[in-house]
């Protein structure tokens, strides 16, 4: 046997990390996995090989796990990103470190989503700084880990085999092998990838040395025998036996269970110190020295001397910058079921109003933490306080993406809220709204049922408000509750309602809110109705209104401070401006994608890309349009919540109905009713008719029923496909009435975040000659400007002398038939300086003006520079007409 003075027993296993390092820093890494029970010396093992990395040149980073039900999720994985932040240069954290931000919490207010973009931010990162120097990743206690940590340390070993990246978990087998250990499905097949490192007890010989290098004193083999034999040779177990022996306590005082060695180890300490780390126990495993102090209402000086006691007595470690945590799990999970019941929850009770007392102190523990205090103090706190304490837990999960976490604060604070508490209904609200993303529809039925419930005993008309409002966007999840409640509302607030019509009345409660919102300077209730109301009028010919709606939503924004919402509103005022065919709706878009940048909420992140993904598909930058499109949904995988399923599959089609690959476009209708799209057929009537299939473009208008919201404008597209295909006069005539209060404007197609086509729309049309654009070859995947072959209507289009001329020469019947050549640079959609929309050949809604004809090589040309820098229309020669159109 080889002894060392920093591991003893242990040269096979440190012989095997030793090679597994060399071979990361030569060729490739791998996963080792050093498991055993508690106490073996899992964590000296691979400390000796950390420091080993270290000598030879690699980046090492560790994260430990912390168990606690309270701990934040991807705990482990957080610190070994902030070591990666201090050890790397302000350089090289610019090129990794802003995907890597919404995982420290610094990255601002996040909507709930999967982790699959923080798999992939991560990834990348070690990935790339493995190209710089070798880097070893120690992940200490794995069977305390939340589940997403353990997904990300198996994402991360399959996709950095081949990388210089040494991955080593360290988790006590015996625990995670029960049946009932939820990590164990997780945690198990890691070890068919992994070089698994199995530690055992140390033999007798190995004991003695063990207490020799403890103590000083080397023992006889007699007693090493005996300690062995008591222990089992399990080094934490020797170590605390063998400084108890040492401090003149017979043999026979050492417990076979260590928490009993504890004990009795504690018992030799000042009884101050000993009370002292008991206080710290409820706090955690690792805890701040001013935190203690006010919890136990001492002097930090005095603090810090009984600590530098126990760091001596190597019960407490220190880990720098005023944190401290227990040299094992083991002590203070001894301490602190030293504690009966009632004097737990007095103590977790007392960390709360220490934390209440000092906003400072607050904020160096997490909200998670002081909920999770607030929670087991039980009846020794005011239920509305632990109820607050719970919700903000729930935010700050939020924020960072762990919506499981966040289910489960809003549960506890539903448990303990009183049903007459009018922050009931808006507790099960927001659960029920989660419960619907994570497509839990039975679960989310029930609370909102019970948050309507509630609101409509309480005599206050505020909660009623909230969730009245709220459940009228939810039009597939609230049922008949959305009517009652806000049947219930219009009686309250305005009186009975009488037969008027629901939509009319919802017009109506909402109005009077918005109104005495405003009054009464009350943003929240503000801020709520506008929403409401922007997405309850979100139809065609409603661009004005929305705009306006979004614009005090900024204002409103800016004054409370919240630029999620900001950005939110920014977002959607750009697709109304579009709609109203306005240029400048390039600068709101700009705007939108700027502050995104700055401030990288993940869900307005994925905003961004999505409509960075529209605009790059309408200028026929359809490969880009499709990577910003992976982009969004690496940060919002859409098959993980209903609601981005909608959106995922709606932008998805848009895309490849815009390249006509309608073999594509087959298999993605057959999944919309899987998905549960809300208007399948919609989509496969506007694809029927762009393969020129009148039959069946006809055969799902007549299916598809009444459309409202934002999916009327596709609606009125396919309507005009009917009519010109099938010379209707009847869909004829109503395409004109639903298309003529729009003339000067666009239809934008669903929402922002779905849109799939923009068109501008025409005048009214005879039955005989519809402007319906003529479907392009097949395989010709255009921008926008050749998309739109509409019949000139108002705007800047009719203002030209382009418009004039088509008129007389009856355009485009007859040479929308011809493909007219593609001129440079015509598909850029916006000019640098200007941001005025293109001067594509044959399109309406072009920015044209007055200027000189000419023809050349059999087409007719207009330079109109002033329009834009790179505009040069031309069209086909009319048949049988005047070379020379009037300008």
């Amino acid at each position: 046997m080889t002894t060392t003075a920093e591991l003893i027993g242990r040269d096979h296993p440190a012989g095997l990390l030793r090679a597994e390092i060399d071979r990361a820093a030569e060729s490739h890494g791998g996963l080792v996995l050093v498991t055993g029970e508690a106490g073996i010396g899992k964590t000296t093992l691979v400390t000796d090989a950390m420091e080993t990395a270290r000598g030879a040149g690699s980046l090492v980073l560790s994260g430990t796990c912390w168990d606690s039900s309270a701990a934040p999720g991807y705990w482990p994985w957080v610190q070994v990103i902030r070591a990666l932040r201090r050890q790397v240069g302000a350089e090289q954290w610019a090129i990794i470190g802003p995907e890597l931000d919404q995982m420290l919490g610094e990255s601002g207010p996040a909507a709930p989503a999967d982790g699959f973009q923080v798999y992939d931010a991560v990834t990348s990162a070690l990935v790339t700084v493995a190209q710089w120097q070798p880097v070893m990743i120690v992940l200490d206690d794995l069977h305390w880990a939340d589940p997403e940590s353990v997904r990300l340390l198996e994402f991360v070993a399959k996709h950095t085999w081949f990388e210089r990246l040494l991955l080593v978990g360290t988790y006590r087998d015996v625990e995670v092998e029960g049946t009932d250990h939820p990590l164990a499905p997780l945690l198990l097949p890691l070890l068919a990838r992994a070089t698994t490192v199995t530690l055992a007890g140390l033999d007798s010989a190995e004991v003695g040395a063990l207490m020799a290098r403890t103590t000083g004193v080397v023992p006889d083999d007699e007693l090493a025998a005996e300690v062995h034999r008591r222990t089992g040779g399990n080094p934490f177990f020797v170590e605390q036996t063998a400084r108890l022996w040492h401090g003149g306590n017979a043999l026979t005082t050492v417990a076979p269970g260590v928490r009993d060695a504890v004990r009795k180890r504690l018992a030799l300490l000042p009884p101050a110190v000993s009370t002292l780390l008991t206080a710290a126990a409820v706090l955690g495993r690792e805890f701040h020295r001013q935190v203690l102090a006010a919890t136990v209402a001492i002097p930090t000086a005095v603090v810090d001397r009984m600590l530098s006691e126990a760091v001596a007595a190597r019960l407490v470690v220190t880990l720098g910058e005023g944190r401290f945590a227990f040299a094992h799990d083991l002590v203070r999970e001894t301490l602190y079921e030293s504690l009966d019941e009632e004097e737990a929850r007095r103590r977790h009770a007392a960390v709360v109003r220490a934390l209440d007392r000092s906003p400072a102190l607050a904020e160096r523990i997490f909200p998670a933490d002081r909920a999770h205090h607030g929670y087991l103090a039980g009846g020794e706190l005011e239920p509305g306080v632990v109820v607050d304490l719970l919700t903000a837990a729930a935010e700050e999960a939020r924020r960072r993406m762990a919506t499981e976490e966040m289910i489960g604060h809003l549960r506890r604070a539903r448990e303990l809220v009183p049903d007459d508490d009018p922050r009931r209904p808006r507790i099960s609200l927001d659960l029920g709204v989660q419960l619907h993303h994570r497509n839990l529809a039975d679960e989310a039925r029930a609370a909102f049922r019970e948050a309507g419930d509630v609101a409509l005993k309480l005599p206050e008309p505020g909660p009623l408000v909230r969730v009245a409002l709220t459940l009228w966007g939810f039009h597939d999840a609230g049922g008949s509750l959305r009517e009652e409640l806000m049947r219930a509302l219009h009686a309250r607030l305005l009186g009975p309602a009488g037969d008027k019509p629901l939509d009319r009345l919802a017009q109506e409660v909402i109005l009077h809110v918005i109104a005495h919102a405003r009054s009464d300077h009350d943003d929240d209730a503000l801020v709520h109705s506008l929403w409401t109301w922007h997405d309850t009028m979100w139809e065609p010919g409603n661009a004005a209104e929305r705009q306006a709606l979004t614009d005090e939503l900024v204002s409103v924004a800016r004054r409370t401070g919240d630029v999620e919402m900001e950005m939110y509103a920014t977002s959607l005022g750009w697709v109304a401006a579009i709609e109203l065919g306005d240029p400048r709706f390039i600068d709101r878009l700009t705007t939108f994608v700027t502050m995104s940048e700055r401030d990288p909420v993940p869900s307005m992140r994925a905003g961004a890309f999505i409509d960075q993904s529209i605009f790059a598909a309408l200028q026929g930058r359809f490969d880009e349009s499709a990577a910003l499109l992976e982009q969004a949904f690496e940060i919002f995988p859409a098959e993980a919540d209903l609601y981005f399923s909608y959106m995922g599959h709606h932008l998805r089609w848009g895309l490849l109905t815009l390249q006509r690959r309608f073999d594509e476009l087959a298999e993605l209708r057959r999944q919309s009713r899987e998905l549960r799209y809300p208007h399948p057929t919609l989509l496969e009537g506007i694809n029927a008719a762009q393969r020129g299939d009148g039959e069946t473009a006809a055969r799902c208008l007549a299916e598809v029923g009444p459309v409202t919201g934002p999916y009327a404008s596709m609606l009125f597209r396919l309507r005009a496909h009917v009519a010109f295909l099938t010379r209707d006069a009847d869909e004829c005539a109503r395409a004109r009435a639903e298309l003529s209060p729009l003339l000067g404007g666009w239809l934008v197609g669903c929402t922002a975040a779905t849109s799939a086509a923009r068109w501008r729309t025409g005048s009214p049309w005879s039955t005989s000659r519809s402007p319906v654009w003529t479907p392009p070859r097949r395989g010709s995947a255009r921008p926008f400007g050749r998309r739109s072959r509409w019949a000139p209507g108002r705007g800047w289009w009719r203002r030209s002398s382009a418009w004039r001329w088509c008129r007389r020469s009856r355009w485009p019947p007859t040479c929308a038939r011809r493909r007219p050549r593609r001129r440079p640079g015509w598909a850029s959609a916006t000019t640098p300086r200007t941001g005025r929309l293109p001067c594509p050949p044959t399109s309406s809604g072009s920015p044209a003006r007055s200027g000189r004809w000419r023809w050349r090589a059999g087409r007719y040309t207009c330079r109109t520079r002033r329009a834009c820098a790179t505009c040069t229309c031309c069209f086909p020669r009319p048949a049988r007409r005047s070379r020379r159109p009037a300008c």
